[in-house]
């Protein structure tokens, strides 16, 4: 058995670090007050799509290790990822800086027929979708499964571990404000609604903004249980009751985007805040390794910022 890890946070990331350590035989222990059914990982559409994630070049390379992972995973009948069309509609053809990201041949330019009325440009992707109860169950049994521990506590501060000589992988998102004091990270709000599932929708995503704001969005994404209705990206909102208006408006630019939605049948309103800063930050600092930052694409980059987690522990 190599050294002894804790990891810090029990969302998509903490997981996924989790079970690629425990893989190679590290001692794994992760630390969570909140169990992943509960954390932000849950409310999220868990498309796969580098949304509101920067530097945009790493972005790419960790969401194409990931991408190759989920594809894996689709493969298993009980991961509860699945691998489905996406159209991504952009205002021009180089705002679409992710192609990167996919395989060549998973990815191609939409014909105009295939595209909604207003909106020419845009493109047709063969891409991981995750229902997330279902995924983040998964992963936890797989950690657990590869014997690793997870120890249900808050992590007040991070001297709690000054006698300990276990590595720490700190992947509590959000909670790294205070934990840590990055004054760099900020709340996304994201709002969403869960509405009854329309078998002729699409899985559709408008990768700019509406109504002269840049925290406006719309996409759509047809899942088993549900069909996932987005959504909103206010920075430095901190409330997280669903709010009506809100809700309407969301209905209003997903119908937009994807006309063959009908009455929507609305089912639960959930709001999540994402992890917003400048810039993933997966490095080491001492005997700490940090993972959190992740944006809107924390189920995108989760197995590449993991990937990256291993190097930096094994290059030390």
């Amino acid at each position: 058995m190599k050294s002894k890890i804790k990891i810090i946070g029990c969302g998509v990331s903490g997981l996924s670090v989790g079970i690629i350590l425990s893989e190679n035989n590290y001692d794994v222990e992760i630390i969570t007050d909140q169990l992943p059914e509960h954390t932000t990982s849950a409310v999220a559409a868990a498309i796969w799509f580098p949304y509101e994630v920067k530097p945009k070049a790493l972005a790419n390379i960790w969401s194409k290790a990931s991408y190759i992972e989920f594809l894996k995973l689709s493969r298993i009948a009980n991961s509860g990822v699945s691998m489905t069309t996406l159209t991504v509609l952009v205002k021009r053809e180089e705002d679409a800086w992710w192609i990167d990201a996919l395989p060549e041949n998973e990815i191609r330019k939409a014909s105009a027929e295939e595209l909604p009325d207003d909106f020419p440009i845009g493109y047709k992707m063969n891409v991981p979708l995750a229902e997330t109860q279902i995924y983040l169950d998964f992963l936890l049994n797989k950690f657990k499964t590869l014997n690793g521990k997870v120890t249900i506590r808050k992590v007040e501060s991070l001297d709690e571990f000054n006698n300990s000589d276990a590595l720490l992988v700190n992947c509590t998102g959000l909670g790294s404000r205070e934990l840590i004091n990055d004054k760099a990270l900020y709340p996304i709000h994201g709002q969403i609604v869960k509405a009854k599932p329309q078998s002729e929708v699409d899985c559709i995503v408008a990768d700019f903004t509406f109504e002269k704001s840049d925290d406006r969005l719309a996409y759509v994404v047809p899942r088993g249980d549900c069909l996932v209705l987005g959504g909103t990206a206010i920075k430095d909102k901190e409330d997280t009751q669903p709010n009506p208006e809100l809700t309407k408006e969301i209905v209003e630019r997903c119908t937009r985007i994807e006309p063959k939605l009908e009455q929507v049948e609305i089912k639960s309103v959930h709001v999540g805040l994402r992890p917003g800063r400048p810039e993933i930050r997966v490095e080491r600092e001492g005997r700490i390794i940090h993972n959190y930052g992740h944006g809107g694409a924390g189920f995108t980059v989760s197995w590449g910022c993991a990937q990256e987690v291993k190097r930096l522990i094994e290059d030390h």
